[in-house]
């Protein structure tokens, strides 16, 4: 997505693209408030599980595989994210750009919201 673009996300929602075919890293933004750059890497956690790891300034949060994952419509990755001090969780599904050079690429597009009761 362009900076110079006229979309306006919603707020709670942001995208993560990665940085170029096949790599590892992903940046992009949320849309909390105001629009918040971030920035997402493979990541390791102390149960040796791994994870992307979302930061920005502001936010800190992490995406594990959707362990419930039944259905086409569920997200493939969740996981808590803080966003300005107010812990959330964030939810992310595998798109595909549809027009422009990176027509195809896959990216995430995500949305937060309220932490869950069975969430840690």
């Amino acid at each position: 997505m362009s900076k110079n673009s006229n979309y306006k996300p919603k707020d709670n929602t942001g995208v993560l693209f990665y940085d170029a075919p096949g790599a590892p890293t992903m940046s992009g933004n949320i849309e909390s408030q105001g629009r918040i750059d971030i920035t997402g890497e493979p990541a390791t956690d102390k149960n040796q599980k791994e994870y992307t790891r979302i930061s920005g300034e502001g936010v800190n949060g992490a995406l594990y595989p959707n362990e419930y994952k039944t259905e086409d419509r569920h997200p493939a990755y969740t996981g808590p994210i803080t966003v300005k001090g107010k812990e959330l969780r964030v939810a992310a599904w595998v798109r595909q750009t549809k027009t422009g050079e990176n027509a195809g690429s896959d990216f995430l597009s995500l949305a937060i919201s309220e932490k869950r009761d069975n969430q840690k």
